[in-house]
């Protein structure tokens, strides 16, 4: 390792340690009264804390399929269940390497292995992410209205609705069009040629097919407020009443997470960003945040990998769609690739 990569490494520490600190400081003085024995009283009712884990497994494997519809929709592919879980799950655990870039290379070697574009995959991965965390900012500032103020929605409301029309007019009018050729020719070379692929790709998204997305990473999202809320209410009974808090609590956490590039996989920041939120809902005490806080990595990261222990049950009736030879083929599919499920 050359030492710009040490420096940014350290970089990289420093930034997170910054953070954790920052949050240690509000936290202070209520983390100075924890015990052990304040901490081990907590302990969660067992059927609640089974079902918010079947839950988020619902909620990872909306993500999975959802995947796969953009796949799908954009004419790359149709993966089976059991392909589509794999390529998901294998590639999602890439968080975990430093470098956000890692999930990503995995999404363009394991669908590659699979007989998909891995360009294409990749870029319906991007599209999900985007998704994902457009519809995860509503969320917060719909659940949590109190927290994010309503200039702040507002704003956020205007900064989506901006990109939205920008990508409108950069893949459906002559005026984009135009733009793209413009950019294609500039940058020229293998590169252009990349860049032309991923154009035709975007030029291929329908509005009712990302109205359709947009739907499902919003109900995804419900879908984890769900399953935290039962995961806290199984240590916090008493908590039951503030489940739109809690809702929100993760939403906001995850996103502090999911965002924060220098954390792999948003470990530290994520645990760090809950159990602060938790400490503001009234009635939750600190040990009882702290508890939750830092059991949910163990909750995550456990229905992550249940989808993939389970991959033996699941069917593997239909193929996924060769690559298509041609210098476009990173985000085009041969005609039987857009294929409809029967």
């Amino acid at each position: 390792m050359n030492g710009r990569s040490w420096l940014w490494r350290a970089a990289q520490v420093v930034m997170i340690l910054a953070i954790l600190y920052g949050i240690y400081r509000l936290l202070a003085p209520e983390l100075r009264q924890l015990t052990a024995a304040s901490l081990v009283e907590w302990r969660p009712a067992a059927g609640r804390l089974l079902l918010s884990l079947v839950v988020l497994v619902g909620f990872y494997l909306v993500h999975a399929f959802l995947w796969r519809a953009i796949v799908r929709d954009l004419g790359i592919g149709l993966p089976d269940a059991r392909t589509t879980v794999r390529v998901y799950f294998l590639a999602s655990l890439g968080r975990y390497i430093p470098g956000k870039f890692w999930q990503l290379a995995g999404f363009a070697v394991l669908a590659g292995k699979a007989g998909l574009s891995p360009g294409g995959a990749t870029a319906a991965a991007v599209l999900g992410q985007f998704g994902f965390l457009a519809t995860g900012l509503l969320f917060v500032a719909v659940v949590l209205p109190d927290w994010t103020g309503g200039i702040g929605a507002r704003f956020l409301g205007a900064i989506l609705v901006g990109i939205a029309g920008f990508i409108w007019i950069l893949t459906a009018t002559p005026t984009g069009r135009r733009g793209r050729a413009w950019i294609r020719s500039a940058v020229g070379g293998r590169a252009g040629e990349k860049l032309a692929a991923a154009f035709d790709l975007a030029e291929r998204i329908r509005g009712r097919d990302a109205i359709r997305w947009g739907v499902g990473y919003g109900f995804s999202w419900i879908l984890l407020g769900l399953a935290f809320s039962l995961f806290a209410t199984s240590f916090m009974p008493a908590a039951a009443e503030h489940s739109t808090r809690l809702a929100g609590t993760v939403a906001a956490g995850y996103l502090a997470g999911y965002v924060v590039l220098v954390a792999p996989g948003g470990i530290g920041v994520r645990e760090a960003a809950l159990t602060g939120l938790l400490a503001t809902i009234p009635g939750v005490p600190i040990a009882a945040a702290v508890v939750v806080g830092v059991l949910s990595r163990v909750w995550f990261t456990i229905a992550e990998l249940l989808p993939l222990a389970l991959l033996p049950l699941l069917p593997a009736t239909r193929a996924a769609a060769p690559p298509p030879a041609g210098p476009h083929a990173t985000g085009s599919a041969g005609p039987a690739a857009g294929a409809k499920d029967e």
